[in-house]
């Protein structure tokens, strides 16, 4: 089974911050400490991070409290340190996540969907890994399972992930 690990993005919600806002504000949080002086670092982060906008606000504030740490060496340049720390931070905070309504609704069918192919992915998992993506990745998603090809299933997902 193919569950994504690449960081989406956010959507907004009512008048709070976005889930890209409230990424961006963990990782310059972590920008500050290292004494980088980035006085633009948030409003650089939101543009130049597009795909936030696929991540939850709920998983972008689970993600938070883990990027407000990252190291100053992932910061500085060390693609290899950001992307571990960054996959790090993606994996803790999918322990913690709040699960939505919405992704309750959406799991038990789902899971069905990837046993019918094979796969085991249990209702807690699913709602636990779904729960950090946005409504609308967990609409698209859930259209796949239209697909009866199982093949054709896990490209529609792997689709989604990778053009969130």
């Amino acid at each position: 089974m193919i569950v994504v690990l690449a960081l989406g993005g956010a959507c907004g919600s009512g008048g709070g911050p976005s889930a890209a806002e409230i990424w961006c504000d963990g990782v310059c949080e972590a920008v500050h400490r290292c004494n980088f002086n980035d006085p633009t670092c948030s409003s650089d982060c939101v543009r130049e991070r597009p795909t936030l906008a696929s991540q939850s606000t709920a998983g972008a504030a689970a993600q938070k409290p883990c990027l407000e740490q990252l190291s100053c060496q992932a910061l500085s340049g060390d693609d290899t340190a950001w992307k571990q720390e960054l996959d790090a931070c993606w994996t803790e905070a999918q322990m913690s996540v709040s699960v939505t309504d919405r992704v309750r609704r959406f799991c038990p069918a789902h899971a069905l969907a990837w046993f019918e192919c094979g796969y085991t992915l249990s209702i807690e998992r699913c709602e636990q890994a779904y729960s950090m993506w946005a409504d609308p990745i967990i609409d698209r998603a859930a259209a796949c399972e239209a697909n009866v090809d199982c093949t054709e299933f896990q490209a529609c997902e792997q689709n989604v992930f990778d053009n969130p």
